[in-house]
């Protein structure tokens, strides 16, 4: 694979429009387009500051992306963005479940796997949402190994295919609930609270205290449903921030 610079001494490992690791010494950062639909940029910023940033900013734009969208950030952690030139686009809900009591059981049968078709994954994924917030193979296959440890939870549909999945990475303290989907076609039956609680349930047995997740801040009937099920709201949001 091939590794290049430019006149900002950026060094990029893979090739645009794939996921691509940027770094410049100490400083590293991994990319990808947002999805199949939009070619923005996402960018995660593994160490280093703003420099760096606006120097990783610049080389995707001189790749193709017509903007560059950072992952969920807290307040805490935006300076560095922000002085690169990044400006909050999307706000997030930050929520957070304690895990100390028994979580209710699924209403729906529940299967769990460590490993999982991606393409079943997506053909929930890309029913269930609109084109800005659709997975695609790359975002799930980060959402999945975003924690060293992570189950898929899948409602099978009484076919070949599955209904509905969730995806839970664990960490040691607290665990993290990236995705939660219900094709349409089954929605309306309870399968997304079903899912919601075996996530729970799996984060509960992993030794997790806590379980948090984001979601659009606009995004009443999802928040309801998580504060149904125990959630709270934290007092400090999350935001996507965007350059270019």
């Amino acid at each position: 694979m091939a590794t290049t610079d430019t006149a900002h001494r950026v060094f990029q490992r893979g090739t645009w429009p794939g996921s691509v690791s940027l770094r410049r010494g100490w400083a590293r950062a991994e990319a990808r387009p947002w999805n199949d639909t939009f070619d923005d940029a996402h960018l995660r910023l593994v160490r280093g500051g703003s420099g760096f940033l606006s120097d990783c900013t610049q080389r995707l734009m001189d790749l193709g992306a017509p903007s560059i969208l950072s992952t969920p950030l807290a307040e805490s952690a935006r300076p560095p963005w922000e002085s690169a030139g990044f400006r909050p686009d999307i706000d997030l809900s930050l929520m957070r479940l304690s895990l100390n009591a028994e979580v209710p059981a699924p209403d729906h049968l529940v299967h769990r796997s460590a490993e999982v078709d991606l393409d079943v994954l997506l053909c929930i994924d890309q029913a269930a949402f609109e084109g800005f917030w659709r997975f695609d193979r790359n975002a799930l296959d980060e959402a999945t190994h975003a924690t060293a440890k992570s189950d898929t939870f899948i409602i099978k549909d009484g076919e070949e295919g599955a209904a509905g999945y969730a995806i839970v990475g664990y960490g040691h303290a607290i665990s993290y609930l990236q995705r939660v989907a219900v094709h349409p076609t089954w929605q309306g039956q309870g399968m997304g609270r079903s899912l919601i609680r075996a996530a729970a349930r799996g984060a509960r047995r992993s030794g997790s205290k806590a379980l948090l997740l984001n979601t659009k801040a606009e995004n009443e009937p999802a928040i309801s449903l998580y504060e149904s099920e125990g959630y709270v709201l934290l007092p400090e949001s999350l935001a996507v921030l965007r350059a270019g």
